[in-house]
């Protein structure tokens, strides 16, 4: 994560929305600089610093916070604001909120780092970002609205009420949250003790999804955390049953893994669900909100699904620390890593460290000077210092992508024999091995594969260089 993020604090990388299987190059945007989804990132430093303090790593959590705060469009709403889409989006209700959230986390854990008028221009954003999105309902949950993003924005009202004991938002916050829960939660999925979320109200009536697993924890998290402010042990009821949803719809991966399944269909007495494509990489706050139930109505069996993902996050990891973003997909959505993803794990994760290791800095700010590969048989994602390219084994498609991690802009190379102009020098990436996908094995055909881990992603193993 470290290594995309710019001088100036931007959070830069390749988004990769391995849910929905698009990224910018899906819409000819090409677009890898900042993604305000990727803002619990901060909460997640300042939840490392509160435990483990280093000067190296609060200069960057400083950067990373004052451009999240800064980035403002006239109307207060974030910039960089259409993650898969890239620039081509510049309004929606989920990346601004994820905006504030992860800045008002970022607080409650590292408020002591900040000077007060850091903090006041901080809470100045977050009022004015709530602010420019009641052009969604008006501000409030509604039949038009979308239940992760409604959800999104109760909790960015909760943390500013929390931490600034403004009564702006007290009165409409159970409000808001019991008309989420009249218009969204569909009890009965999977099993009796369990309740899913459909995506919109109308899908109640006319037949839909229920939210994919991965939003569950905008749902949980802000219903753990007001069942606790108002008194209401009947949000926490409602925060479990969706916590079940979850662990119950889980599936077993051909790794043995257990995996977040992607969702269900419902459509009157019909239900159905799909497991696969699913993302790896982005459990992150799903599991946090599933913590802290567990934190505060301790539960064997949701205890046990969190360690059970632990153990995925630890068998999909690679050397360079990034972990697989999906299976499924068989192409690039399957090997390309997301920052913003991944900033939902490290919040996730941050709250799993234990005791005080003062060298986990150290790790994190030591040059990984290794090429690192992560390849399935149609696609592969590769890394050395600030370049990264997206290929396809020979003859197994067409994925020719090459960016720097201190750029907001990739490109593809074209073939030689278009009119296309070349790649640009500072994009070459020539150390980026060659590989070929047989039968029996994934190959290298050209590059020197001892200077680089290899990770293979499926059925096929690596062999080797040819």
């Amino acid at each position: 994560m470290s290594t995309w993020v710019t001088e100036e604090g931007a959070i830069n990388g390749f988004h990769n929305h391995s849910v929905w299987g698009t990224n910018p190059a899906t819409f000819l945007d090409f677009t890898s600089g900042h993604a305000a989804f990727s803002a619990p990132a901060l909460g997640a430093l300042a939840k490392m610093l509160s435990v483990n303090p280093d000067p190296r790593a609060v200069a960057l959590w400083k950067r990373m916070m004052h451009f999240q705060s800064h980035a403002l469009q006239d109307d207060g709403s974030y910039r960089h604001v259409g993650f898969q889409v890239g620039e081509s989006a510049t309004i929606g209700l989920i990346h601004n909120a994820t905006g504030s959230l992860g800045l008002l986390m970022g607080l409650r854990y590292g408020r002591s780092l900040l000077d007060d008028s850091e903090v006041d221009q901080i809470l100045k954003t977050v009022l004015g970002n709530l602010e420019a999105m009641k052009t969604f309902g008006s501000g409030r949950p509604s039949e038009e609205g979308t239940c992760n993003q409604e959800y999104a924005r109760v909790w960015v009202k909760l943390l500013y009420t929390e931490l600034t004991g403004d009564p702006l938002y007290k009165e409409e916050i159970p409000e808001d949250l019991d008309t989420l829960i009249s218009l969204h939660h569909h009890a009965g999925v999977p099993d009796p003790d369990s309740s899913g979320a459909f995506r919109t109200a109308a899908d109640r009536t006319r037949g839909g999804i229920l939210e994919p697993a991965e939003y569950y924890g905008l749902m949980i998290a802000p219903l753990v955390t007001a069942a606790q402010t108002y008194g209401l042990p009947g949000l926490l009821e409602e925060a479990r049953r969706l916590a079940l949803h979850i662990a119950r719809s889980a599936w077993i991966d051909p790794e043995g893994m257990v995996r977040f399944h992607r969702y269900w269909y419902v459509s009157g007495d019909k239900v159905l669900k799909t497991d696969s494509p699913m993302l790896i990489a982005g459990m992150g706050l799903t599991l946090h909100g599933i913590s802290e139930l567990v934190r505060v109505a301790p539960d064997a069996e949701l205890q046990s699904f969190i360690d059970q993902c632990l153990a995925t996050y630890a068998h999909y990891q690679t050397p360079a620390g990034y972990f697989a973003s999906a299976t499924g997909w068989h192409n690039e959505a399957d090997v390309a890593p997301s920052t913003a993803w991944h900033s939902h794990d490290l919040l996730f994760l941050a709250f799993h460290l234990g005791e005080d290791d003062p060298g986990i800095w150290d790790e994190v700010f030591a040059p990984f000077e290794r090429q690192s590969v992560l390849t399935t048989d149609r696609a592969y994602w590769s890394e050395q210092g600030v370049h990264w390219c997206i290929k396809s084994p020979l003859t197994a498609g067409d994925l020719n992508i090459f960016g720097r991690k201190d750029q907001s802009t990739f490109t593809r190379e074209f073939f030689a024999w278009t009119d296309k102009p070349p790649l640009p020098a500072e994009l070459r990436y020539d150390e980026a091995l060659t590989l070929f996908a047989s039968n029996d094995g994934i190959y290298c055909t050209s590059g020197d594969d001892t200077k680089a881990d290899i990770t293979t992603l499926g059925q096929l193993p690596y062999r080797g260089c040819i």
